[in-house]
Parts: structure tokens; sequence; C-alpha cells
């Protein structure tokens, strides 16, 4: 992204409390779940497949300055989770996700006209490389209704994830004023790097669930409500020297995930299962750095992101 030097800088700072979390993306998985013979605890491993995409915003007032769309489509997804039934009708049940590979892709704009809402400056970078997508949920609920072939539960949890992209070469339209729109035409050198960017997110929430049995089917379904806080973000620009470090203060989140299994063995099942998670944009503070001097600035409300992850996913469940 470019920046005239009366404006003002880019994109998301770091954070670090909470737990683990879970947003478009789609995965397809072969998970085994291992579950000890009274039930009370299991451990599932699998592979699947994620789409997931994140924006980073820059702010002079109510003006968006810029905007970075990255996107990353087939992310082959490794993963670990584990289920314990605690007794006095509690659950705790917690999972790891590690993406890598994948096709990845960034848009960048810049709205340097204050009386023109197009944009002035647009870059295109469809050598985008996924660096690492690493997502972690704990959660713990407690039924109000457990029967044997429905269960219905009240509970909460915390997540994080972090993501990183960066992008290389690339084609750009700039606009040299405002009476000159896009008049400036080029590509960058496919070796050069040019911007990297990392997400990392904290979250709390609060869930609901419900299991229904029927014969050798069951399907579960539930839904999540909370806040991303102290989201960090961090962005280089490589070509210029700068990086800029963003924290979104709080941010509203919501998710859902649906399962379907089918029973085959006394012990084992087969499932198809999909999820959803969304942290819609909030806004805060960056500091830009000019890295070779280290010399810095705090710029105030400039700051915005989002994220956004889908899932689907097929395994084993078994017991052992």
């Amino acid at each position: 992204m470019m920046y005239a030097t009366c404006f003002r800088p880019t994109l998301m700072a770091t954070l670090l409390p909470a737990m683990l979390l879970a947003m478009p993306v789609a995965a397809v998985a072969q998970d085994r779940l291992y579950t000890s013979s009274d039930g009370t605890a299991s451990f599932q491993a699998g592979f699947g497949i994620a789409n997931i995409k994140a924006g980073e915003y820059v702010y002079d007032g109510d003006h968006k300055l810029s905007q970075l769309d990255w996107e990353s489509k087939g992310v082959k997804v490794g993963t670990l989770g584990a289920e314990i039934e605690l007794g006095y009708k509690w659950r705790l049940k917690g999972r790891l996700d590690v993406g890598f590979s994948g096709n990845s892709q960034m848009e960048d704009r810049d709205w340097m006209d204050y009386s023109n809402e197009d944009w002035t400056h647009q870059s295109l970078h469809p050598d985008t490389r996924l660096g690492h997508y690493v997502n972690a949920t704990i959660e713990a609920d407690r039924s109000l209704v457990d029967n044997g072939s429905t269960r219905i539960a009240l509970g909460g949890g915390a997540g994080y994830t972090d993501v990183k992209w960066k992008s290389y070469g690339g084609s750009y339209i700039y606009s040299s004023s405002a009476s000159s729109l896009y008049d400036t035409v080029g590509t960058f050198d496919p070796d050069e790097k040019g911007i990297s960017y990392r997400q990392k997110i904290p979250v709390a929430y609060l869930s609901a669930s419900a299991e229904q049995t029927i014969g050798a089917f069951s399907i579960s379904g539930s839904m999540r409500g909370g806040v991303a806080f102290g989201f960090d973000g961090v962005d280089d620009h490589w070509m210029r020297d700068l990086r800029f470090f963003d924290e979104v203060k709080i941010a509203p989140m919501v998710g859902a995930t649906v399962s379907a299994d089918y029973r085959f063995l006394p012990t084992a099942s087969i499932y198809l299962a999909g999820s959803f998670d969304k942290m819609f944009e909030g806004k805060g503070d960056t500091r830009v750095v000019h890295t070779p001097t280290s010399l810095q600035a705090i710029y105030a409300d400039t700051a915005g992101a989002d994220y956004q992850v889908i899932s689907v996913s097929m395994g084993l469940k078994g017991q052992f």
C-alpha cells in the first residue's frame, strides 16, 4: 500500500492473552477419534483442507486510506483434539489445527483522494504465500438435558489464531494526482518481497450445543458468540523499510459447527462436519517503525482488521 506523507500508517499489531481459537475457509479432513471404553476421554487426529481470509485497513478519521485483502484457499490442515467427560454433567474439549500450503493472493488498494470514492492505487499479488496458520480452542460445557439420545448444553471457551502471509512481485496501477488517475502502470520484480502480514487473534466466547442420536446416526451442532480482544497485526512493507504494529482493542466474533455421524461398528463411526468462524472488523491504534533507524510514531484509531474461516471435514471416530 502507498501512503502520502500527510496520511499515516497501515495495519495490524501483536497480542497474546486468552487461550486458543479457530473463520471464508473450506476443509476436508480424515480424522481418528480414540475414546476410552467408559466414554470419559477421547483423542482426535486428522488432516484436512481449509480456506482463510483476512482484511487490514488504515483510516484517517472516517476516511479509509488503505485496504489489503489476504486470502488462502485449499490450505492443508492437520488436526489434533481431545475431549474429556469431567462428571457432574461437565465436558471439556480442545483442538489444535496447523495449516500450510494452499493457493493465496493479496489485493492492496489505497484511497488517496478524499473527494473520490474510487481507489487511486491498486496492486495485485498472485504470488502470495501462506507462512503459517495455527488455530487452537479450549471449551467447557455443562449439559442441561442428557438422556442418552439427546444432549443440550451451554458453555464457554477461549481460542487463539495465528496466521501469516508474504507477498512477492505483482502488478500495480497508481495515480500521480487526483487529476491524473491510473496513469502509472507497471510490475514488481517477481522475486521482490513486497508485504508480509500476520494476525494474532485471542478470543473468548459463550456456546450453545445440541446432540441427537437415532439408532446408528447422530447429528450435533453448536453456536458461538463472543469477542476478540487485544488482537494484534504486524505488517512489513519490505521495499519501504516500514513495519506497522496494529492493536485492535475489541471486535465481535461468531462461529458455528455442525456434524453428522454414522456408527458402523460398536466402537467406530464416520462423520461429516463443517464449521464457520468470523471476527468482524474492529479498530485500534497503529505504531509505525522505520526498521533501519528504529524511529517510530504512534497513530490513534487508524487501524482496522477482520478475519474469517470456514471448514468442512470428514473422518473417523473410534473408542479404545
